[in-house]
C-alpha cells in the first residue's frame, strides 16, 4: 500500500491484507458503503434461498457484500450482494475474495446509489466475464437482467415473470 498526498492506495499484493469494513476498492481508493436496510438484507436472503433451494448442487452461492476483483492494476474491487458461481465455473468452492468471474450476480438497489454507480458497476461485472447480472430495485419495483455478450437489456415489474438464471423463473411480487 502506498500513500498519494495523505490517501491510502491499494495494490493487488495488498489483496490478503486488506482491512475490515464495508467498502469497495475503485482504482486503488477505499470507498466506503453506507450500510443497508432491512428490506435490502430480506431481498438478499430470499435470492440466496431461491438459488440454494433450485441450484444448491450445482454450484456456490454466497450474499452480503462478496468481494469480486476486476482489476489487479489498478486494484479494482466490486462488493455483490449475491453471487452464484457454478461447479463449470469452479469446481472447488472459492475462498476469500473472488478472481473468477461469476455465473450470476444479483445487486439489490440501495436508496443511496446513483445510477451512475450502478451502471459502473453493471459494467465492471460484465467486463471481466460475469455472465448475467440483475438489478432488483424495491423502491421502484423494477427488476433490470444483463446478460454477457447481449446489448439490450430486459426490464421486468415485480409483478412479471423474469428469469434469474437458465432454468429458474420467478415473480418478484409472490415471494417478496
Amino acid at each position: 500500500m502506498t500513500t498519494l498526498l495523505g490517501k491510502k492506495i491499494f495494490t493487488y499484493e495488498d489483496i490478503n491484507f486488506l482491512p475490515e469494513g464495508n467498502y469497495e476498492i475503485i482504482d486503488g481508493e477505499r470507498r466506503d458503503m453506507t450500510p443497508t436496510g432491512f428490506r435490502h438484507g430480506k431481498f438478499e436472503g430470499i435470492f440466496y434461498e431461491l438459488l440454494r433451494r433450485h441450484l444448491g448442487d450445482k454450484g456456490h452461492i454466497a450474499v452480503g457484500e462478496i468481494g469480486v476483483v476486476i482489476t489487479r492494476k489498478p486494484l479494482r474491487i466490486r462488493a455483490a450482494d449475491v453471487v452464484y458461481i457454478s461447479k463449470e465455473t469452479s469446481p472447488e468452492e472459492p475462498v476469500g475474495i473472488l478472481e473468477i468471474p461469476p455465473d450470476l450476480i444479483i445487486e439489490i438497489i440501495s436508496e443511496s446509489n446513483t445510477s451512475w454507480e450502478v451502471t459502473d458497476k453493471v459494467k465492471d461485472y460484465l467486463s471481466i466475464g460475469t455472465g448475467r447480472v440483475v438489478l432488483v430495485d424495491p423502491q421502484t419495483e423494477t427488476v433490470n437482467v444483463y446478460q454477457k455478450g447481449k446489448r439490450e437489456v430486459l426490464l421486468y415489474g415485480f409483478d412479471e415473470e423474469f428469469e434469474v438464471i437458465e432454468g429458474l423463473s420467478i415473480r418478484l411480487k409472490e415471494i417478496s
